[in-house]
C-alpha cells in the first residue's frame, strides 16, 4: 500500500467511527445576536443629565397651542426616563419577537440600526438607533409604541437626540371620539 491508499484508509475509519459512535451530532450555535441596549444608554444620559447644571424647559403643544415651562430632573427620570428605557427590547424575553437589521449611510455619516416586530400586536412597533460612523456614538433614538387600554389605544412616539433633548408625541385614540394629540419636547442643550 502507498502512503496516499494508507491515508485515505485512515480518514476513511475515522469518518465510520465518528458515524457510529452512536451520538447525534448537534450544531454548534453561533454568538447570540446582541441588540442596542437602549435602556443602558437612557440611563447614562439620565445620570449625565444629574451631573450638569442645566434645567430641562418642558414645551407641551396641544392643538396648536404651545405652553413652556421648567421640569424637574427627577420628574422627567420618573416620566420621559421611565418610558424610554420600558421600550428597551434587548433583553433575551423581547428579543425574540423582534428582527434587527442595520446599514450605513455614508453621505449621513451614520450606521442606522432598525428592530421591527416579527408579528403584530407587540407593543414596541419599531426602533432605530442612529450611531456615529465615525465612532459609534450614539446620535439619536427613536421608538413608537402602542399601548391598549380599555376603550383607548395610546401610540407613543418618542424621539431622544443625544445629550440635547427628546421629545414623546402621544397619539391617543378612545372609541367615538376625535383623536388627540399632545406633543411633549424637552430641551437641555439646544435651542428649540
Amino acid at each position: 500500500m502507498n502512503k496516499f491508499q494508507i491515508i485515505t484508509a485512515f480518514l476513511f475509519s475515522l469518518v465510520l467511527i465518528g458515524c457510529n459512535n452512536g451520538e447525534s451530532s448537534t450544531e454548534v450555535p453561533g454568538p447570540e445576536k446582541q441588540f442596542y441596549p437602549i435602556s443602558s444608554y437612557i440611563e447614562s444620559q439620565l445620570k449625565y443629565l444629574d451631573s450638569v447644571p442645566l434645567a430641562i424647559i418642558h414645551y407641551t403643544t396641544i392643538n396648536n397651542a404651545t405652553d413652556t415651562g421648567i421640569t424637574e430632573k427627577k420628574d422627567f427620570r420618573t416620566s420621559v426616563g421611565k418610558a424610554f428605557i420600558e421600550s428597551d427590547i434587548s433583553g433575551a424575553d423581547q428579543k425574540k419577537n423582534y428582527e434587527e437589521t442595520s446599514f450605513i449611510d455614508a453621505t449621513l455619516g451614520v450606521i442606522t440600526l432598525s428592530y421591527a416586530p416579527k408579528r403584530d400586536g407587540l407593543p414596541i412597533q419599531k426602533a432605530y438607533v442612529l450611531l456615529s460612523q465615525e465612532n459609534s456614538a450614539v446620535k439619536t433614538i427613536y421608538v413608537e409604541r402602542t399601548m391598549q387600554g380599555g376603550d383607548s389605544t395610546v401610540t407613543k412616539k418618542m424621539l431622544w437626540n443625544a445629550n440635547k433633548s427628546c421629545q414623546v408625541t402621544s397619539i391617543i385614540q378612545k372609541t367615538n371620539q376625535p383623536e388627540k394629540t399632545i406633543q411633549e419636547r424637552f430641551v437641555w442643550d439646544e435651542l428649540y
